[in-house]
């Protein structure tokens, strides 16, 4: 497939994911709950680790009653920060932070809810991360900004890191299309399943 081709999909795409994922919410906004009880193989390695979460945005699944339990079993927690205006081929930075704590929190450009920069800076070991669209293979469709593919592509370089996909059960599609730097994901958790990707 064309670049051309790719993009065009991939906007389709997009626009059908985000029409499912704005539903599955407005059906279940609260099912960003449900993680927790699928996690328990996440949650069994959780102690000692530094995790990567997110504060949702807009229609995005709500991750944070799953953080919660991994902080709960000895997790350390931190959040991502997108790059400054001008640095839009750069990648995410992590730092720790308490996600129920509106004082340590800001808005971005983008309108994303993240840490203030001032926050010490960490490696994650793993990474929570937000999507529009998965498959049974790992592959992600983010919103088009590629944050999350050079970050891992990053931190992949550096050591191991773990990329779990968190979203609702509908944003499953048969095939994600996939470009060359395109990253995959290890686990998927959903409401109603959390399971590994085979290697």
């Amino acid at each position: 497939m064309g670049l051309a081709a790719m993009i065009e999909v991939k906007s389709e795409l997009r626009s059908a994911l985000v029409a499912a994922r704005a539903k599955a919410y407005a059906d279940a906004p609260e099912a960003g709950e449900a993680l927790v009880g699928q996690a328990a193989p996440l949650l069994s390695v959780a102690h000692g680790r530094v995790i990567a979460g997110y504060i949702p945005f807009k229609t995005e699944i709500d991750p944070r009653p799953f953080m919660r339990a991994l902080a709960a079993k000895g997790a350390t927690l931190c959040l991502p920060r997108t790059p400054p205006k001008g640095g839009e081929g750069a990648g995410l930075t992590f730092h720790l932070c308490d996600p129920d704590n509106p004082d340590s929190l800001e808005k971005s450009m983008w309108g994303v809810i993240e840490p203030k920069a001032h926050l010490p800076q960490v490696r994650p070991d793993v990474v929570l991360v937000p999507l529009l669209g998965f498959d049974r293979a790992g592959h992600r469709l983010g919103q088009g900004q590629g944050h999350y593919d050079r970050t891992l592509e990053a931190l992949r370089a550096s050591g191991p890191v773990l990329a779990v996909g968190v979203a609702f059960a509908v944003q499953e599609i048969a095939h994600i299309p996939i470009e060359p730097h395109d990253q995959r994901l290890d686990w998927i958790i959903t409401p109603i399943e959390a399971y590994p990707i085979p290697t």
